[in-house]
């Protein structure tokens, strides 16, 4: 495999038998090497290959702009993170980590530490991710003898969510955020405290996050309608449905969206679980 382009001492652009671009990793791995010169595999420690040209493009710039132990690390939490969670992850994460992490060593190491304003919220909302990305800020600390602690984590959780919703960070915010109101609502409207390690809280709280990225997103939901299932649900489930309408009412006076009939029925069929489990 030949070199295309020498980053620096230890990454190398090269071109696989494909004719595709790789990205190859690894200490001294480019030292004194030039464009066309054989690559040194012993040396070969992590290969990038993005499929999203785009993204790749970005990629390569970051190489210049963030330390080899940022993008190392960042792979490795990545690959931790696709392990644990069991879930695809979006490309951008290999490019929204490695610099995250870089920025947030750089503040720490100067003595800036930034709190996590949706720490608790995420700590509920996003509970495996959360326990990974504490595993994550322990690498982290370990690599570069740092101390980030639990709000670091909870930005980190953010990025695997961000990766799974294929949402920007700005608005996995907003969807938290979201989520937290219409939790609320229902507890006080069902007068409890909702049970977040109950299977029906798992599913509300699932179905709230993909709601909350259509809304955010402008995403319009196409299922058909159904007015016989409307008018069933709002008979056989009228406390739940109730509730449903003051969401309903919360939604389209503070984000400006109208939720459908469909989405109602599942609203109402996911708080009348919460309710049958307190009775």
């Amino acid at each position: 495999m030949n070199i295309k382009q020498v980053i620096n001492n230890n990454i190398a652009i090269c071109i696989d038998a494909q004719g595709d671009e790789i990205i190859l990793i690894g200490k001294g791995l480019a030292f004194n090497k030039k464009k066309g010169d054989e690559i040194d595999y012993d040396r070969v420690e992590k290969r990038f290959y993005l499929e999203d040209r785009g993204l790749y493009a970005k990629f390569k710039k970051l190489l210049q702009e963030v330390s080899m132990e940022s993008i190392n690390i960042a792979d490795d939490i990545i690959s931790l993170a696709k392990r644990k969670l069991k879930k695809d992850l979006n490309e951008s994460i290999y490019i929204s980590l490695p610099d995250h992490i870089s920025l947030a060593v750089n503040r720490v190491t100067k003595g800036l530490i930034i709190e996590n304003g949706l720490l608790w919220e995420i700590k509920k909302l996003y509970k495996e991710e959360f326990l990974v990305a504490k595993e994550a800020v322990q690498m982290i600390n370990d690599k570069f003898n740092v101390e980030l602690g639990e709000d670091e984590a909870g930005f980190i959780a953010f990025h695997f969510v961000n990766a799974e919703l294929n949402s920007g960070i700005n608005t996995i915010t907003k969807i938290t955020k979201f989520i937290k109101e219409i939790l609320t609502i229902v507890s006080y409207q069902l007068k409890i405290s909702i049970d977040e390690e109950s299977l029906s809280a798992f599913r509300f709280i699932t179905h709230l996050k993909f709601f909350a990225q259509r809304i955010f997103t402008n995403e319009k939901n196409d299922t058909l309608e159904d007015s016989f299932l409307y008018e069933v649900v709002k008979e056989r489930y009228t406390k739940a449905f109730n509730i449903t309408i003051k969401v309903k009412d919360h939604i389209d006076k503070h984000y400006a969206y109208q939720i459908s009939d469909m989405e109602a029925i599942y609203l109402t069929v996911h708080i009348q679980r919460l309710l049958e489990r307190e009775n």
